[in-house]
């Protein structure tokens, strides 16, 4: 344990260096290129983030406004912690305040903080791309299906702890034959990206658990 407290603490020191090594070996270009990767995927998480509060008012009449103040401390302290697991029980009495009885809320939840990794993928199919860029490398249409699919399938199971998508990205992009020499300027950016696409999950992990009573509310009236 002490072993790995060095490591974590002598981690942003390293990526510093590193990072200015390779910046003053490839120029400023590569801040404009890490800001244009930033950018991507900040707004592919907003977009996705949309389309689940579309989700929740279409099929529970939930609008956005109560869906923020049910769960607004939830997703800020998921965006803290970058840990979807370690807010589950929060995340399980915002349900209960968005109207989804507790077994439901019980079952969807934990089942969610494991599987439901949609930002996370959406984060890696990116990162997947920006890293091909740097190394000159041009995807074809059917490549990047692949590697979407693949990353969405590597995503579910995967632990919800900070850091764990780079095992996973390092992974996928060795096995496509991708160089991982760019991980460096990833990992520079990732505590911030990995705050933001927590609070997606999360987010995630609340819509299916609010679309699930719903349909089982129809369900109960039809029959």
């Amino acid at each position: 344990m002490n072993i790995v407290k060095w490591a974590m603490f002598l981690a942003p020191f390293a990526v510093f260096g590193l990072m200015a090594q390779l910046v003053m070996r490839m120029g400023f270009e590569t801040m404009i290129g890490i800001s244009g990767y930033v950018g991507t995927v900040l707004l592919g998480l907003a977009l996705l983030l949309a389309f689940y509060l579309l989700i929740a008012f279409v099929f529970a009449r939930i609008t956005p406004v109560r869906f923020v103040q049910a769960a607004g401390s939830n997703l800020l302290l998921a965006f803290s912690t970058s840990r979807s697991s370690a807010v589950m029980p929060v995340t399980i009495q915002s349900a209960r305040q968005l109207g989804v009885p507790e077994n439901i809320a019980n079952l969807v939840v934990p089942l969610g903080a494991t599987m439901n990794m949609a930002g996370t993928a959406l984060y890696q199919a990116v990162a997947i791309l920006f890293l091909a860029q740097l190394a000159g490398i041009e995807p074809t249409p059917i490549q990047i299906a692949v590697v979407v699919g693949t990353l969405v399938a590597s995503s579910i199971g995967a632990p919800g702890t900070p850091g764990v998508s780079i095992a996973i990205l390092v992974s996928v992009a060795t096995n496509m034959g991708i160089p991982v020499e760019g991980m460096v300027i990833i990992l520079g950016v990732d505590r911030l990206l990995d705050m933001c696409r927590t609070s997606v999950n999360v987010t995630g992990d609340l819509i299916a658990a609010v679309l699930l009573r719903s349909v089982g509310w129809e369900a109960a009236r039809a029959s």
